[in-house]
């Protein structure tokens, strides 16, 4: 291999672009970790409403499911990076207003819902840019590394940035985490301001939007490997993912370890995560039969799971969500992956905009989880969503050509 691309875990952030995108991620993670904690605590500060947390949820994740698609149809009709640099430009705006009326003690509980449902229609034309960028900031050798090294700001986003935005808001109060966010954000426009692109240019509006709306839907109904994986993806977030949400109920009710151990469970999922990342980094040009990989280890994460619902004590627990950690992000990247490697160019923002709609299902995967724990127990709900993540990776796997994607 030449010296140029020779392999390391961190190679991709040898190109300059690439480099450039990924600390902007960074600020980019940190700034959306700040922000949603900030909008929870200070829409609880002023309602003490356990109910208006759950319409600011709605407020955040409704955009989201709506616009998603839509942020697909557009990166695939303009200029990836300018768009994600317009996304992030209104992000910040939107995060300065929030510091601004907090600052001055103006803010009010409808403002919250309004600017949080801005912010997640700017995220939502965002994503898509985001991840179709990527391909043309790296050569295709070194792509799979360049994935995985993207899921690390959010790995350790996840926990790093929850816990210092809460430090924070006691120390100094509300108004410095929206303060904290929209810095952040500001710093990432200001990296993917320097990255220079010749070749990311518009694919130009051949038709109608909705036209390349359903088009969008056609490439992926009509590949049955992406719909298959695809199809993984939205197994785990409906299912998989749901345990996430009953965290508390082991930590508190089976474990008898409050808070304390809430966090040392979230801590040891994140910790899993990360070394899952670091993992498929170094080593993601070796492997082989990729497609017999990325099923056998989502259907090990469906029985993880169901050891970790039965799990008779937290010393048990906390090893076993390492590896459901490690499992996860390890066949997912390789699902991510794939699907950026093989997409068409002309269609790449639109299928990714779909691919990366999976991740906003886990809330209704939640509240299914919830209603299931709510019914029998929360060990029997996260036993059948292991065993429904199993079951689902066990019939892909009798799939020749699913097995046979390397």
């Amino acid at each position: 291999m030449p010296a140029s691309t020779r392999w390391s875990t961190f190679t991709a952030l040898r190109e300059r672009n690439y480099r450039l995108y990924w600390l902007g991620l960074i600020c980019y993670v940190l700034g959306h970790r700040a922000e949603y904690v900030t909008f929870a605590w200070i829409t609880w500060e002023l309602t003490r409403d356990p109910m208006a947390l759950g319409y600011l949820g709605l407020a955040q994740g409704v955009p989201l499911v709506v616009f998603q698609l839509w942020g697909g149809v557009l990166a695939d009709r303009m200029n990836r990076l300018k768009l994600l640099i317009g996304t992030q430009t209104l992000t910040a705006i939107t995060l300065t207003i929030a510091f601004s009326l907090t600052v001055v003690g103006r803010m009010r509980f409808a403002h919250l819902l309004a600017l949080a449902a801005a912010s997640s229609v700017f995220r939502a034309f965002d994503e898509p840019a985001r991840l179709s960028l990527v391909p043309g900031l790296i050569d295709r050798a070194r792509l799979p590394n360049a994935i995985a090294l993207g899921s690390i700001p959010w790995q350790a986003g996840r926990m790093i940035g929850p816990s210092v935005t809460g430090i924070v808001i006691a120390a100094f109060g509300g108004s410095v985490g929206f303060g904290m966010a929209a810095v952040a954000s500001y710093l990432a426009l200001a990296l993917y301001s320097r990255i220079r692109l010749e070749a990311d240019r518009a694919t130009g509006p051949r038709q109608h939007a909705l036209r390349e709306f359903a088009e969008g839907l056609a490439a992926v109904g009509g590949n049955f490997v992406f719909t298959g994986l695809i199809g993984l993806a939205m197994f785990n977030s409906l299912f998989g993912m749901s345990y996430v949400t009953l965290l508390p109920i082991f930590a508190d009710t089976y474990f008898n370890a409050g808070s304390t151990g809430y966090g040392l469970l979230n801590a040891a999922q994140g910790v899993g995560s990360l070394f899952g990342t670091l993992t498929i980094a170094t080593i993601a040009h070796r492997l082989v039969r990729r497609g017999r990989i990325v099923l056998a280890v989502a259907a090990c994460v469906g029985v993880e799971l169901m050891v970790f619902a039965m799990a008779p004590s937290m010393w048990l627990a906390l090893p076993v969500l390492m590896v459901v950690g490690f499992s996860h992000t390890f066949y997912l990247t390789q699902v991510s992956t794939f699907i950026q490697q093989n997409v068409a160019e002309q269609f790449r923002g639109r299928v990714l905009s779909i691919y990366s709609l999976c991740w906003n299902l886990m809330p209704l995967g939640g509240l299914l989880g919830g209603m299931l724990a709510a019914s029998v127990s929360a060990r029997f709900a996260v036993l059948v969503g292991g065993a429904m993540v199993a079951a689902n990776a066990l019939l892909l796997l009798t799939s020749r050509r699913l097995r046979a994607l390397d």
